[in-house]
């Protein structure tokens, strides 16, 4: 089969280059070529179904331009949850910052100054058995057991003095490094949920003319799947074979003359490419009788004026 197929392109080829041979008056110097198009594809970053037209064919977009959008609804749930972790973070490092809540900082208020009227108490009555002791009244042991209800007290005052000193501090630097860790990696769970929710979005990366359009809002198109073509200005160009005898002659950026059948006046073009081998080859020994056959494609480069259609076929003239 791909004989086959290589014999039948050699046969079109050598029709065109017989065609290009047998030309009215004029036009025996003439190659035969066709217009032909770079187009700008367009696919679907992932599957989903289209819930806006595309632009209709034949539309001319800007760059940037609304083409399509798919179904974003999952999109939209993992952005509100990402927000909300983000807001979660922000809450509990503020309350880091900030030490603990007036209402807990009231509660060891009074339970600092109960100690502190508790230890007045337990002070008074030490200077009380003191005073006793000394006129021998009391025993020794009573005087130990008031000096060690004072020392008591004392002690329950100076730790409550550290628990209210402590509760009005912020967070250690440890713990507030893990917060605002944690508060950074949720504003990046929030920035790609936002990500994922412009890509169902499609927007235009170069402007052109809408040439084909392949899905219809209201189908499902899988990812990668094309949507839409765009023909860009400026992505013309005509491609024919030139015999290996006037290669030499040709370079890049040279100007070929383009006539179309109905236009009355050519378009010049530039040549932006020429093959390095030969095609369309028929098999046989290469002989002086046999070079001729071998052809070499090469693209010319249409102006952004050139109204020529895709698929013309075209008359080349060499320089």
């Amino acid at each position: 089969m791909k004989h086959l197929a290589g014999f039948t392109r050699l046969l079109s080829l050598l029709c065109l280059l017989a065609l290009a041979g047998c030309k009215p008056d004029g036009a025996a110097d003439a190659l035969t070529g066709y217009v032909e198009a770079e187009y700008v594809t367009v696919a679907t970053p992932e599957a989903g179904w289209l819930t806006a037209a595309p632009p209709e064919t034949g539309a001319t977009v800007a760059v940037g331009a609304l083409l399509f959008t798919l179904d974003d609804d999952y999109q939209q749930t993992l952005l509100a949850a990402a927000e909300s972790r983000l807001a979660e973070a922000d809450a509990r490092l503020r309350d880091m910052a900030t030490g603990a809540r007036p209402a807990e900082l009231a509660a060891l208020q009074a339970r600092l100054d109960q100690a502190r009227a508790a230890r007045r108490l337990t002070a008074v009555e030490l200077e009380r058995v003191t005073a006793l002791r000394a006129r021998n009244a009391v025993s020794a042991a009573r005087l130990d057991q008031a000096k060690a209800a004072d020392e008591s007290a004392a002690a329950a005052v100076e730790g409550l003095v550290r628990d209210v000193d402590v509760a009005r501090l912020a967070a250690r630097p440890a713990a507030r490094e893990a917060a605002e860790a944690a508060r950074a990696a949720a504003e990046a769970a929030v920035d790609g949920a936002r990500w994922a929710l412009e890509r169902r979005q499609v927007r235009a990366r170069a402007a052109g003319r809408v040439e084909q359009v392949f899905f219809r809002q209201g189908e499902y198109a899988p990812a990668g799947s094309p949507v839409l073509s765009i023909l860009p200005p400026g992505r013309l160009k005509v491609r024919f074979f030139v015999p290996q005898a006037a290669l030499p002659a040709l370079s890049l950026g040279a100007p070929v003359e383009i006539r179309a059948d109905g236009r009355p006046s050519p378009v010049t073009g530039r040549i932006s490419f020429i093959a390095a081998e030969a095609e369309y080859t028929p098999p046989v020994i290469y002989s002086a009788g046999s070079r001729d056959a071998l052809v070499f494609l090469v693209e010319a480069r249409l102006p952004e004026t050139a109204a020529l259609p895709p698929g013309l076929p075209v008359d080349v003239r060499l320089p």
